[in-house]
């Protein structure tokens, strides 16, 4: 049975794109490349979107398999890379992969682990990376803290941001989001209003659900799943976890 996933926030790559541009975890994700010296093995970018990170690696000399659900996504990340041969784009559930090449490091990053929304989801993608990966291989993810400023935040809508979108309009963001505590999940609408000569001229609506998991959750989660969790960072940084963590990085291994 097909999954039915939260994918309106994904349908225009080009957009994304220009509302996520940073690459701060790219320089600790390259750094445990850099330790596992696995410069002629396949590095496995799970979630990949556009290529944001998967990118990056392939400039560094790293073969790189990305994947993802969304076709659109995927055909934006293909568009780019036309002419490199050292990287795969497949489109795939990422409950049920399927990597026929020895993945010593795996990684899934712009909190995409908070697409998966319950308890079984959870445990169905961790035994699908924990499938995939070589002995002793490295799973790295992050995943936005449950602060209580992160999660009991007034459901109106509140201005995030503004950016100029793929036509050159100018694009005001604004944010609205209801937290079911049962559930752990976070219910975000975001509205964008686009302007030419200050006039507005279109407006959207796109809705996602994110999943908060605690780092007691998580340690048992993974351990429960065949990892051993070899730590919990306060940021891309690598700086110990505390209270005003905004986003945790986790990094573990596949236990023999």
């Amino acid at each position: 049975m097909q999954t039915k996933w939260s994918l309106s926030e994904y349908e225009n790559p080009k957009r994304y794109d220009i509302e996520n541009k940073s690459l701060s975890d790219f320089p600790f994700l390259l750094s445990w490349a850099q330790k596992l010296n696995i410069q002629n093995e396949w590095i496995l970018d799970i979630a990949c979107g556009t290529g944001r990170i998967t990118i990056p690696f392939i400039e560094n000399g790293y073969q790189m398999i990305g994947v993802d659900i969304h076709e659109g996504m995927l055909a934006e990340a293909k568009r780019k890379t036309t002419d490199c041969k050292k990287v795969k784009w497949l489109q795939q559930d990422c409950l049920q992969l399927n990597i026929e090449d020895t993945i010593s490091l795996a990684f899934m990053v712009g909190h995409g682990f908070q697409h998966f929304l319950t308890n079984i989801h959870q445990n169905q993608l961790l035994t699908s990376i924990h499938h995939v990966l070589a002995e002793n291989g490295i799973f790295i993810f992050d995943t936005r803290f449950p602060s209580k400023e992160e999660l009991i935040q007034p459901s109106t809508e509140e201005y995030w941001t503004t950016v100029n979108d793929e036509k050159g309009r100018k694009c005001d963001l604004y944010t609205e989001m209801t937290y079911d505590s049962i559930q752990q999940i976070q219910h975000y609408i975001t509205t964008r209003k686009f302007f030419e000569d200050d006039v507005l001229v279109e407006e959207l609506k796109t809705t996602i659900d994110l999943r908060y998991t605690y780092p007691q959750e998580l340690e048992r989660l993974l351990i429960a799943n065949g990892f051993e969790l070899l730590r919990i960072y306060n940021d891309w940084e690598g700086n110990e976890l505390g209270d005003g963590c905004y986003s945790m990085v986790v990094v573990c291994r596949k236990k023999k």
